[in-house]
């Protein structure tokens, strides 16, 4: 169940979970989350994702899924 493959969606669980507890926890509490960090964060987050996107696309031409889409 925790092998190599699943590593991906196992940490995206886990990331859920996290978020999960800490917006139960302000709704329990009453408050709102502040978040403290650097300005840049954001927009340098957006880039990666936007640029990790594009290279996605470009590095691997007609080559989108890993399994044969025609077998069922």
């Amino acid at each position: 169940m925790f092998g190599r493959e699943n590593a991906i969606g196992v940490a995206l669980l886990v990331l859920c979970a996290i978020v999960a507890l800490v917006l139960l926890s302000n709704i329990a509490s009453g408050t709102r989350p502040r978040l403290n960090g650097p300005s840049w964060l954001g927009p340098a987050l957006a880039a990666l994702f936007i640029g990790g996107t594009i290279w996605a696309f470009v590095s691997r031409p007609g080559h989108r899924w890993p399994w044969d889409k025609n077998r069922d």
